[in-house]
């Protein structure tokens, strides 16, 4: 990568892909700063003063949002006052998806027609987010959400007022605008809220990647309109080379069709559904917390059920955990890592990213690890 410019804005990204396609669209103007580097999770990350010094020298921050790194959301507030703020999981064609819920991912969670429930994200099904939100009492809500037999009036003004509970709906949300009141519900649990709200591991999911690149030329154009040009067709190139790696991720994970694994978090789900490769449950859903016994055995007995091939780690978590759930099965132990610790920054790791992940499942679920 060429050296920054003098002229070129000061763009920091917080962790290791968004800081990737950053590069990539500034490639010949510039390079962004990262501030989560290294084996560093961004779950509860606690921020340096360098770190800081970065943030508050920016022009641009580009991050996923406080439901991926709660404890940037004051800092980033605070001290990047002046600069353009781009919460990434509000940008233009992101595709969302829910997190799935429990030790063991439903059936209904693999299912197409689920996810279209949940959230069409191509088509912003509004008559689906509206009967969440309003709550009509007609038929299929009686169906979906009461059966007035059983559930009182007062839980039914529990969910018209949308109070912060379980039953969340402001977090299955209108997702045309991305409400950021949404997102920062996820803050006081410092990276996940997983009661009905959205999983921010965006990046996940190559078309996501290309339109995270398509909204930081677009951000990075009106900053710097010298530059523009550049900015766009950098993203245009870095969406031709992505598109061309998807039939290569689609061949390399083609062996793992049909295996059942479980992942050490709920972290993988955009990838699994693009590919449709899903995995069949998570030995934690929050990493910062210590899974319980009875969570533990419930992933033990549906490894048993599932037949399943293979457990995966993490390099950002100790994997004593992954080995306890190993223990008396036949399955193997493979490493996921979502925001490839030891690939080298710059444009290349976003891409190499996405190959080292199709590569890990394949050879761990077809038995060649």
């Amino acid at each position: 990568m060429s050296a920054a410019n003098a002229d070129a804005p000061s763009v920091v990204a917080t962790i290791k892909p968004i800081h990737s396609i950053a590069a990539a669209v500034m490639e010949g103007v510039g390079e962004p700063e990262i501030i989560i580097d290294g084996a560093a999770s961004p779950h509860g990350f606690a921020l340096k003063p360098s770190q800081a010094a970065l943030i508050q020298g920016a022009d641009v921050v580009f991050w996923v949002g406080p439901s991926l790194s709660a404890s940037l959301a004051k800092p980033i507030e605070a001290i990047a006052a002046d600069a353009v703020e781009v919460e990434l999981m509000d940008a233009k064609g992101i595709d969302l998806l829910p997190y799935r819920e429990g030790a063991n991912f439903d059936a209904h969670d693999h299912d197409h027609d689920d996810h279209e429930e949940h959230a069409d994200h191509d088509d912003h099904d509004h008559e689906k987010h509206e009967e969440h939100a309003e709550h009509d009492h007609d038929e299929h809500d009686h169906e979906k959400h009461a059966d007035h037999d059983d559930h009182d009036h007062e839980k039914h003004e529990e969910h018209a007022e949308h109070d912060h509970d379980e039953h969340d709906h402001e977090k299955h949300a209108d997702h045309d605008e991305h409400d950021h009141e949404e997102h920062a519900g996820h803050s006081d649990h410092e990276g996940h809220d997983h009661a009905g709200g959205m999983d921010p591991h965006i990046w996940l999911n190559p078309d996501n990647g290309i339109a995270i690149a398509a909204a930081m030329a677009e951000t990075l154009s009106e900053v710097d309109p010298d530059n523009a040009a550049t900015y766009r067709e950098n993203a245009a190139a870095f969406a031709e080379r992505i598109e061309a790696l998807e039939g290569d991720l689609a061949e390399t994970l083609a062996p793992a069709k049909g295996k059942n694994f479980v992942v050490f978090h709920d972290a993988y789900h955009y990838f699994e559904h693009h590919f449709d490769t899903e995995a069949s449950g998570a030995i934690t859903l929050t990493p910062e917390t210590v899974a319980s016994a009875s969570r533990v055995a419930e992933i033990k007995d549906q490894m048993s059920d599932l037949n399943v091939t293979c457990v995966f780690q993490e390099p950002q978590f100790d994997a004593k955990l992954v080995d306890v759930v190993l223990e008396g099965t036949d399955a193997r132990k493979g490493t996921l890592d979502p925001l490839g610790t030891e690939l080298e920054n710059g444009p290349d790791l976003y891409p190499n990213l996405l190959t080292s992940m199709s590569q890990s499942l394949a050879d761990c679920l077809s038995g060649q690890s």
